[in-house]
C-alpha cells in the first residue's frame, strides 16, 4: 500500500516532497525496476526512518532524492522546488564515512571544506565549525587526522561536516552501520540530540528496525522491488528517549512487532512473485 499520510502532531509546510518516484536501470540484457512509485512528504522539522528488505531500493531512493541520480519518472521537491542536482540546503551523511573524509586534511579542514565552496566570510566559517564540533563531541580534536581518531569519532566528523552546512534537509545512509553496538548507541543518541537542537528535517535510511523505531517520529516501511511504501508507522514514542528506558517500553515492542511485520509480509510477497 502506498500511503501519503502524516502523524496527526505534524503541521506545517511540507519540506521533501516525493511524488510517484520512479527509477528504471537498463542494460544489455533489458532494465530493471528498482523503485515502482513512492509517494511520500515531510515536514520541517520532521525525523522519518525508512527500512526495508535488503535490495528494496533504499539507497536508489535516497540519490534520487539527494539529486544524485535522475529518476525515470516523478518527482522531488524541496520547499517546493524541483530537485535536478544536489540542493543547496541539503547535506548526505553515508555509510562509508572514512571514505567521505580526506586524510590529509585535519578535522576542521574536513568541516570547513563544503563552506569554502559555499563562499562564506572566514569568520563565518570559523563560527559554524566551531559550534558543529562542539555539538559532536569533537571540539578537541579539531588539529587532529582522520587516520587518528576511531571509527565512530570518524563518523562523528561527517556528521559535523554536514550540520556546520546549515542543511534543511539532512539525509543519513545507514550511517552507523559499521561501528559497535556501544558507539552506535551513542551515535543514535547524538542524531537526536542534533535533530532537536538545529531543527533539521532528517531522512535516516537504516536496516535496522530497532534503530529506526528509536530514532524516528515516523518510520516509512518499503515493499521488496519494485518498491513502493508499504506502510507509514507513527512512533508515538515520548519525545525525550533514553537507550535503557525507551527500548524497555512495551509500546517500543509494539512498534517493533509492527514493522518487523511489515518486512516479513514484504519478504514473503517478494517470494512469492
Amino acid at each position: 500500500m502506498n500511503r501519503d499520510t502524516r502523524p496527526h502532531s505534524q503541521e506545517g509546510p511540507d519540506v521533501l516532497d516525493v511524488n510517484g518516484l520512479r527509477k528504471t536501470y537498463g542494460s544489455a540484457g533489458g532494465s530493471v525496476e528498482a523503485v515502482h512509485d513512492l509517494t511520500f512528504r515531510l515536514d520541517a522539522g520532521e525525523l522519518a526512518c525508512l527500512v526495508g528488505p535488503s535490495g528494496c531500493g533504499k539507497t536508489t531512493l535516497l540519490k534520487c532524492v539527494a539529486g544524485l541520480l535522475a529518476p525515470t519518472g516523478g518527482t522531488v521537491a524541496v520547499d517546493g522546488r524541483p530537485v535536478h542536482e544536489p540542493p543547496p540546503d541539503m547535506a548526505v551523511v553515508f555509510q562509508e564515512y572514512g571514505r567521505s573524509l580526506f586524510p590529509w586534511l585535519t578535522v576542521r579542514g574536513n568541516v570547513e571544506l563544503p563552506l569554502k565552496e559555499k563562499r562564506l566570510p572566514r569568520a563565518r566559517r570559523t563560527a559554524l565549525v566551531e559550534e558543529a564540533l562542539e555539538a559532536v563531541g569533537l571540539a578537541g580534536s579539531a588539529r587532529s587526522h582522520p587516520w587518528e581518531l576511531s571509527g565512530g569519532m570518524q563518523q562523528r566528523v561527517a556528521i559535523a561536516r554536514a550540520i556546520a552546512y546549515e542543511p534543511r534537509v539532512l539525509l543519513m545512509d545507514e550511517p552507523f552501520a559499521a561501528v559497535d553496538a556501544q558507539t552506535r548507541a551513542d551515535l543514535e543518541d547524538l542524531v537526536r540530540g542534533l535533530w532537536q537542537r538545529f531543527e533539521m528535517t532528517v531522512l535516516f535510511v537504516t536496516h535496522d528496525i530497532d534503530e529506526a523505531v528509536y530514532l524516528g517520529q515516523r518510520v516509512l516501511v518499503l515493499s521488496s522491488a519494485p518498491t513502493v511504501v508499504q506502510d507509514d508507522v507513527e512512533i508515538d514514542l515520548p519525545e525525550q528517549r533514553d537507550q535503557l528506558t525507551t527500548r524497555s517500553a512495551q509500546r517500543f515492542t509494539e512498534l517493533r512487532a509492527r514493522v518487523h511485520g511489515q518486512i516479513q509480509q514484504a519478504k514473503q510477497a517478494s517470494a512469492r512473485e
